[in-house]
Protein backbone atom coordinates (compact mmCIF):
# COMPACT_ATOMS: atom_id res chain seq x y z
CA UNK A 1 0.00 0.00 0.00
CA UNK A 2 0.93 3.58 -0.63
CA UNK A 3 0.59 4.72 3.09
CA UNK A 4 3.37 1.37 3.63
CA UNK A 5 5.82 2.05 1.12
CA UNK A 6 5.68 5.81 2.25
CA UNK A 7 6.76 4.91 5.59
CA UNK A 8 9.43 2.76 4.83
CA UNK A 9 10.94 5.84 2.51
CA UNK A 10 13.25 7.72 5.01
CA UNK A 11 13.11 11.35 4.85
CA UNK A 12 14.63 14.06 7.09
CA UNK A 13 12.98 16.84 8.79
CA UNK A 14 14.10 19.87 8.83
CA UNK A 15 16.13 21.51 11.61
CA UNK A 16 16.00 24.74 13.28
CA UNK A 17 18.39 26.16 15.84
CA UNK A 18 16.42 27.18 19.23
CA UNK A 19 18.22 29.14 21.80
CA UNK A 20 16.66 28.66 25.13
CA UNK A 21 15.01 32.19 25.79
CA UNK A 22 14.30 33.26 22.80
CA UNK A 23 11.30 34.57 20.98
CA UNK A 24 10.88 31.27 19.40
CA UNK A 25 11.04 29.28 22.16
CA UNK A 26 8.14 27.61 23.53
CA UNK A 27 7.04 29.35 26.75
CA UNK A 28 4.91 26.37 28.29
CA UNK A 29 5.72 23.15 29.47
CA UNK A 30 3.47 21.60 27.05
CA UNK A 31 5.23 22.63 23.95
CA UNK A 32 8.51 22.22 25.66
CA UNK A 33 7.90 18.46 26.21
CA UNK A 34 6.34 18.28 22.64
CA UNK A 35 9.75 19.53 21.21
CA UNK A 36 11.99 17.25 23.29
CA UNK A 37 10.43 14.51 22.15
CA UNK A 38 10.37 15.67 18.96
CA UNK A 39 13.88 16.16 19.21
CA UNK A 40 14.13 12.40 20.67
CA UNK A 41 12.33 10.52 17.87
CA UNK A 42 14.42 12.30 15.05
CA UNK A 43 18.21 11.26 16.96
CA UNK A 44 16.47 7.71 17.58
CA UNK A 45 14.17 6.73 15.17
CA UNK A 46 13.99 6.95 11.56
CA UNK A 47 12.26 10.23 10.54
CA UNK A 48 8.97 10.26 8.57
CA UNK A 49 6.70 13.15 6.65
CA UNK A 50 3.35 13.45 7.74
CA UNK A 51 0.96 11.81 5.26
CA UNK A 52 -1.47 13.87 3.79
CA UNK A 53 -5.20 12.56 3.68
CA UNK A 54 -5.47 12.99 -0.14
CA UNK A 55 -2.56 10.79 -0.74
CA UNK A 56 -4.52 7.87 1.07
CA UNK A 57 -6.29 5.65 -1.08
CA UNK A 58 -9.08 4.82 1.47
CA UNK A 59 -9.90 5.63 4.80
CA UNK A 60 -9.06 2.16 6.16
CA UNK A 61 -5.71 2.80 5.03
CA UNK A 62 -5.21 6.42 6.95
CA UNK A 63 -3.23 5.60 10.61
CA UNK A 64 -5.21 7.63 13.36
CA UNK A 65 -3.18 9.76 15.48
CA UNK A 66 -3.84 7.68 18.23
CA UNK A 67 -2.11 4.88 16.47
CA UNK A 68 0.93 6.94 15.66
CA UNK A 69 1.25 8.67 19.04
CA UNK A 70 0.99 4.49 20.92
CA UNK A 71 3.49 3.01 18.77
CA UNK A 72 5.69 6.10 19.21
CA UNK A 73 5.73 5.80 22.88
CA UNK A 74 6.22 2.08 22.62
CA UNK A 75 9.54 2.44 20.78
CA UNK A 76 10.73 4.94 22.92
CA UNK A 77 10.16 2.51 26.01
CA UNK A 78 11.48 0.29 24.53
CA UNK A 79 15.02 1.66 23.70
CA UNK A 80 14.73 3.30 27.30
CA UNK A 81 14.13 -0.13 28.30
CA UNK A 82 17.62 -1.42 26.56
CA UNK A 83 19.69 1.42 27.27
CA UNK A 84 19.18 1.28 31.34
CA UNK A 85 19.22 -2.63 31.05
CA UNK A 86 22.41 -2.44 29.21
CA UNK A 87 24.17 0.08 31.75
CA UNK A 88 23.06 -1.91 35.04
CA UNK A 89 24.44 -5.16 33.58
CA UNK A 90 27.23 -2.81 33.03
CA UNK A 91 27.48 -1.55 36.81
CA UNK A 92 26.36 -4.87 38.71
CA UNK A 93 28.69 -7.17 40.85
CA UNK A 94 29.93 -10.19 39.49
CA UNK A 95 27.91 -13.05 40.55
CA UNK A 96 29.79 -14.50 43.24
CA UNK A 97 29.43 -11.03 45.04
CA UNK A 98 26.06 -11.20 46.10
CA UNK A 99 24.19 -11.66 48.87
CA UNK A 100 25.66 -13.51 51.70
CA UNK A 101 29.35 -13.11 49.61
CA UNK A 102 29.11 -9.56 50.08
CA UNK A 103 28.75 -9.86 54.49
CA UNK A 104 32.04 -11.84 54.07
CA UNK A 105 34.15 -10.05 51.22
CA UNK A 106 33.47 -7.11 53.78
CA UNK A 107 34.64 -8.92 56.55
CA UNK A 108 37.35 -9.93 54.99
CA UNK A 109 38.46 -6.12 54.33
CA UNK A 110 38.10 -4.68 57.76
CA UNK A 111 40.19 -7.76 58.94
CA UNK A 112 42.66 -6.95 56.78
CA UNK A 113 43.04 -3.87 57.51
CA UNK A 114 42.41 -4.30 61.12
CA UNK A 115 46.17 -6.75 60.95
CA UNK A 116 47.99 -3.95 58.76
CA UNK A 117 46.93 -1.55 61.30
CA UNK A 118 47.77 -3.55 64.11
CA UNK A 119 51.14 -4.67 63.05
CA UNK A 120 51.90 -1.09 62.16
CA UNK A 121 50.78 0.25 65.33
CA UNK A 122 52.68 -2.73 67.44
CA UNK A 123 56.07 -1.71 65.49
CA UNK A 124 56.18 2.16 65.70
CA UNK A 125 55.06 1.34 69.75
CA UNK A 126 58.00 -0.79 70.05
CA UNK A 127 60.43 1.44 68.02
CA UNK A 128 59.66 4.44 69.59
CA UNK A 129 60.14 2.40 73.11
CA UNK A 130 63.34 1.07 72.03
CA UNK A 131 64.75 4.64 70.59
CA UNK A 132 64.38 6.41 73.95
CA UNK A 133 67.16 3.93 75.23
CA UNK A 134 70.39 3.97 74.19
CA UNK A 135 71.11 0.39 76.05
CA UNK A 136 69.42 -2.22 74.87
CA UNK A 137 67.57 -4.43 77.62
CA UNK A 138 64.79 -6.84 77.20
CA UNK A 139 63.65 -5.32 80.47
CA UNK A 140 62.91 -1.64 78.41
CA UNK A 141 59.65 -2.87 77.60
CA UNK A 142 58.47 -2.61 81.17
CA UNK A 143 59.85 1.08 81.55
CA UNK A 144 56.70 3.14 82.48
CA UNK A 145 57.74 6.59 84.24
CA UNK A 146 55.27 7.95 86.99
CA UNK A 147 55.42 10.71 89.06
CA UNK A 148 56.08 9.80 92.75
CA UNK A 149 56.57 11.41 96.66
CA UNK A 150 59.73 10.05 98.09
CA UNK A 151 59.03 10.43 101.64
CA UNK A 152 62.53 10.70 103.25
CA UNK A 153 62.31 12.98 106.33
CA UNK A 154 64.41 11.67 109.30
CA UNK A 155 61.18 10.35 111.05
CA UNK A 156 59.42 8.94 108.30
CA UNK A 157 58.78 5.08 108.87
CA UNK A 158 58.57 2.49 106.14
CA UNK A 159 59.11 -1.59 106.04
CA UNK A 160 62.85 -1.40 104.88
CA UNK A 161 63.72 1.09 107.58
CA UNK A 162 64.70 0.69 111.42
CA UNK A 163 66.64 -2.08 113.56
CA UNK A 164 66.63 -5.55 112.25
CA UNK A 165 63.78 -7.83 112.74
CA UNK A 166 62.54 -10.48 110.81
CA UNK A 167 59.72 -8.66 109.28
CA UNK A 168 61.93 -5.91 108.07
CA UNK A 169 64.79 -8.93 106.91
CA UNK A 170 61.81 -10.31 105.21
CA UNK A 171 60.63 -7.38 103.24
CA UNK A 172 64.66 -6.71 101.99
CA UNK A 173 64.31 -10.28 100.88
CA UNK A 174 61.18 -9.96 99.22
CA UNK A 175 62.79 -7.05 97.01
CA UNK A 176 64.76 -9.52 95.39
CA UNK A 177 62.69 -12.54 95.08
CA UNK A 178 63.10 -11.67 90.63
CA UNK A 179 66.46 -10.17 90.71
CA UNK A 180 67.74 -13.74 88.44
CA UNK A 181 66.44 -13.69 85.22
CA UNK A 182 67.16 -15.94 81.90
CA UNK A 183 67.70 -13.70 78.54
CA UNK A 184 68.49 -14.67 74.53
CA UNK A 185 71.40 -14.54 72.85
CA UNK A 186 69.72 -12.10 70.94
CA UNK A 187 70.05 -9.43 73.82
CA UNK A 188 73.56 -10.63 74.75
CA UNK A 189 74.61 -10.13 71.22
CA UNK A 190 72.74 -6.15 71.41
CA UNK A 191 75.19 -5.64 73.69
CA UNK A 192 77.86 -7.31 72.53
CA UNK A 193 78.47 -9.34 76.09
CA UNK A 194 78.47 -12.87 76.78
CA UNK A 195 76.94 -14.71 79.54
CA UNK A 196 76.89 -18.34 81.30
CA UNK A 197 74.35 -20.92 79.97
CA UNK A 198 70.96 -22.00 81.63
CA UNK A 199 71.28 -25.90 81.32
CA UNK A 200 67.29 -26.65 81.88
CA UNK A 201 65.33 -27.23 78.91
CA UNK A 202 63.97 -23.43 78.58
CA UNK A 203 67.60 -22.75 77.82
CA UNK A 204 68.96 -18.87 77.86
CA UNK A 205 71.73 -17.16 79.37
CA UNK A 206 72.36 -15.43 83.26
CA UNK A 207 71.33 -12.08 83.56
CA UNK A 208 70.31 -9.68 86.70
CA UNK A 209 68.77 -6.29 85.88
CA UNK A 210 71.49 -3.96 87.29
CA UNK A 211 68.93 -2.40 89.40
CA UNK A 212 68.66 -5.27 91.96
CA UNK A 213 72.21 -5.47 92.16
CA UNK A 214 72.37 -1.68 93.28
CA UNK A 215 69.54 -2.77 95.75
CA UNK A 216 72.46 -5.86 96.95
CA UNK A 217 74.71 -2.99 97.91
CA UNK A 218 72.17 -0.99 99.44
CA UNK A 219 71.29 -3.83 101.83
CA UNK A 220 75.23 -5.71 102.73
CA UNK A 221 75.94 -1.98 103.67
CA UNK A 222 72.91 -2.13 106.42
CA UNK A 223 74.07 -5.43 107.20
CA UNK A 224 78.07 -4.11 107.73
CA UNK A 225 75.89 -1.40 109.82
CA UNK A 226 74.41 -4.18 112.20
CA UNK A 227 77.42 -6.70 111.76
CA UNK A 228 76.89 -8.11 115.09
CA UNK A 229 72.92 -9.47 114.22
CA UNK A 230 74.22 -10.50 111.26
CA UNK A 231 77.17 -12.01 112.46
CA UNK A 232 79.53 -10.58 109.76
CA UNK A 233 82.98 -11.40 110.51
CA UNK A 234 85.48 -11.45 107.45
CA UNK A 235 87.54 -8.15 108.31
CA UNK A 236 89.25 -8.25 104.34
CA UNK A 237 86.80 -9.24 102.26
CA UNK A 238 84.25 -6.82 104.30
CA UNK A 239 86.33 -3.65 103.39
CA UNK A 240 86.37 -4.78 100.22
CA UNK A 241 82.89 -5.14 99.62
CA UNK A 242 81.87 -2.39 101.43
CA UNK A 243 84.37 -0.01 99.06
CA UNK A 244 82.84 -1.71 95.86
CA UNK A 245 79.10 -1.06 97.11
CA UNK A 246 79.68 2.38 97.77
CA UNK A 247 81.38 3.24 94.97
CA UNK A 248 79.12 1.19 92.49
CA UNK A 249 76.14 3.41 94.10
CA UNK A 250 77.89 6.58 93.62
CA UNK A 251 78.71 5.89 90.12
CA UNK A 252 74.69 4.85 89.27
CA UNK A 253 73.64 7.82 91.48
CA UNK A 254 75.41 9.78 89.35
CA UNK A 255 73.89 8.31 86.14
CA UNK A 256 70.61 8.49 86.67
CA UNK A 257 71.31 12.23 87.51
CA UNK A 258 68.09 13.02 89.22
CA UNK A 259 67.22 16.95 89.17
CA UNK A 260 64.27 17.20 91.42
CA UNK A 261 64.53 20.40 93.28
CA UNK A 262 65.26 19.73 96.88
CA UNK A 263 63.88 23.11 98.72
CA UNK A 264 64.24 24.78 101.67
CA UNK A 265 62.30 26.45 104.91
CA UNK A 266 63.61 28.59 107.98
CA UNK A 267 63.33 26.97 111.43
CA UNK A 268 62.78 29.47 114.45
CA UNK A 269 65.17 27.32 116.42
CA UNK A 270 68.33 26.97 113.75
CA UNK A 271 69.62 29.72 111.16
CA UNK A 272 70.44 27.57 108.83
CA UNK A 273 67.91 26.82 106.03
CA UNK A 274 66.27 23.57 106.49
CA UNK A 275 65.65 20.96 103.27
CA UNK A 276 62.24 19.46 102.65
CA UNK A 277 62.75 16.14 102.09
CA UNK A 278 59.14 14.89 100.81
CA UNK A 279 59.85 15.36 96.75
CA UNK A 280 58.00 14.76 93.66
CA UNK A 281 59.84 12.89 91.27
CA UNK A 282 59.96 11.26 87.91
CA UNK A 283 60.34 7.23 89.11
CA UNK A 284 60.06 3.83 87.36
CA UNK A 285 57.03 2.21 88.05
CA UNK A 286 58.66 -0.57 89.78
CA UNK A 287 55.90 -2.93 90.56
CA UNK A 288 55.50 -2.77 86.27
CA UNK A 289 59.41 -3.35 86.08
CA UNK A 290 59.39 -6.43 88.73
CA UNK A 291 56.64 -7.51 87.67
CA UNK A 292 58.46 -8.00 83.55
CA UNK A 293 61.01 -9.81 85.64
CA UNK A 294 58.76 -11.86 87.74
CA UNK A 295 58.21 -13.40 83.96
CA UNK A 296 61.80 -13.80 83.05
CA UNK A 297 63.25 -15.41 86.61
CA UNK A 298 64.75 -18.99 87.27
CA UNK A 299 65.48 -20.79 90.62
CA UNK A 300 69.26 -20.50 91.19
CA UNK A 301 68.77 -23.38 93.80
CA UNK A 302 67.68 -25.82 90.87
CA UNK A 303 70.85 -27.83 90.70
CA UNK A 304 70.06 -28.39 86.88
CA UNK A 305 70.16 -24.35 85.81
CA UNK A 306 74.07 -23.01 86.47
CA UNK A 307 76.23 -25.56 86.72
CA UNK A 308 80.12 -24.92 86.82
CA UNK A 309 81.85 -26.77 83.81
CA UNK A 310 84.12 -28.75 86.33
CA UNK A 311 83.34 -27.31 89.90
CA UNK A 312 79.13 -28.62 89.57
CA UNK A 313 76.33 -27.04 90.71
CA UNK A 314 76.59 -22.95 91.56
CA UNK A 315 74.20 -23.06 93.87
CA UNK A 316 74.12 -26.68 95.79
CA UNK A 317 70.56 -26.49 97.78
CA UNK A 318 71.50 -28.70 100.30
CA UNK A 319 73.98 -27.09 101.43
CA UNK A 320 72.68 -23.66 101.33
CA UNK A 321 69.71 -24.54 103.36
CA UNK A 322 72.07 -26.73 106.04
CA UNK A 323 74.50 -23.69 106.61
CA UNK A 324 72.58 -21.14 105.14
CA UNK A 325 75.69 -20.11 103.36
CA UNK A 326 76.78 -20.53 99.48
CA UNK A 327 80.67 -22.02 99.11
CA UNK A 328 82.56 -19.45 97.36
CA UNK A 329 80.73 -16.52 98.58
CA UNK A 330 81.91 -15.85 102.44
CA UNK A 331 80.55 -12.47 102.21
CA UNK A 332 76.84 -14.03 101.64
CA UNK A 333 74.33 -13.21 104.59
CA UNK A 334 71.30 -15.00 104.38
CA UNK A 335 68.50 -13.71 105.57
CA UNK A 336 66.95 -14.69 109.07
CA UNK A 337 63.18 -14.94 108.32
CA UNK A 338 62.07 -16.47 105.21
CA UNK A 339 58.30 -17.17 105.98
CA UNK A 340 56.78 -20.09 104.30
CA UNK A 341 56.69 -18.64 100.66
CA UNK A 342 58.80 -20.59 98.30
CA UNK A 343 59.60 -17.59 96.62
CA UNK A 344 61.45 -16.80 99.30
CA UNK A 345 63.45 -19.51 99.33
CA UNK A 346 63.85 -19.49 95.69
CA UNK A 347 64.94 -15.50 95.08
CA UNK A 348 68.18 -13.94 95.43
CA UNK A 349 68.88 -16.08 98.05
CA UNK A 350 69.28 -13.03 100.38
CA UNK A 351 72.05 -11.96 98.58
Amino acid sequence: MRHSRQLEKESTIPTTTLEVGSEDWPQTFETQNCLFRSLKINIEMPSYEPIRKDSLSSEDDQPSERTLADSENEFLQKKEYDLEDRYLKKKSAPGWLTGRNVFYFHGMIILLYTLIFSAGWYKVSMSKNEGQFLVHSPANVAIEMEKKTIYAKFEAKNPYKGHPSEALDHAWHQLFVNSNIRVSAEDLAKINRTSVPINDEKGGYYAIPDVYHQLHCLKYLRQVLYGDYYDIKHPDTKTIHIDHCIDSLRQNIMCKGDVTLLTFSWDPKDRAPKPNFELEHQCVDWEKLDDWAKTQRFDIFDETTLQHPTLGPSFPAAEYNATGRVPGHPDFRPNHYHGQDADDLHGHGGR
